[in-house]
């Protein structure tokens, strides 16, 4: 080296990035590209934060935890649900119909088998399936009226594990 950095392609000194008396990364950056870190640390990654603070979420972790009845006429009855978690298997009874038959929804799309006692409805998969966390129609209920007003109530619910999950109604 001459003397006074005459002879260098740089007077001074190259930055961690290269820059001739650059100022290296910058501040909140990760690298030299001006790039920042996702909500999973990565570098330049894509990850994001959902509606409910979750990295990569799905928006679903902060649904409330509901099973209520919907839409009504003299013969079809919906039950609908909000849901956090996976849902394993349901039980509840109505009050107000007579139950008869369930079909449709995020129960049958699970593939699970949705049957209908005079006192209950039972939905589970033989095969280990689970409704996955979010919203909508859980299933159609076929009924015939016997009250102006329809309740539910003895709501059961399960994880995909068999352990019990707070719902209310």
């Amino acid at each position: 080296d001459g003397v006074c950095d005459d002879e260098d392609d740089c007077v001074g000194a190259f930055d961690e990035c290269g820059v001739c008396n650059g100022s290296g990364i910058a501040d909140g950056a990760c690298d030299c590209d001006g790039n920042v870190e996702d909500c999973a640390g990565n570098c330049g990654g894509d990850a994001v934060a959902d509606e409910c603070g979750e990295c990569n979420g799905d928006g679903t972790s902060c649904l409330p935890n509901i099973i209520s009845l919907g839409a009504a006429t003299d013969s079809s009855l919906e039950v609908l649900y909000s849901s956090s978690s996976a849902i394993g298997g349901f039980q509840f009874a109505v009050s107000g119909a007579d139950v008869s038959g369930a079909s449709g929804g995020a129960a049958e799309d699970a593939g699970f088998t949705v049957s209908v006692g005079s006192a209950l409805i039972l939905g589970f998969s033989m095969e280990g399936n689970s409704i996955p966390a979010g919203s909508g129609v859980l299933t159609n209920l076929a009924i015939t009226v016997t009250d102006e007003e329809a309740c539910l109530s003895g709501l059961v619910v399960s994880s995909p594990e068999g352990e019990g999950l707070d719902f209310a109604t």
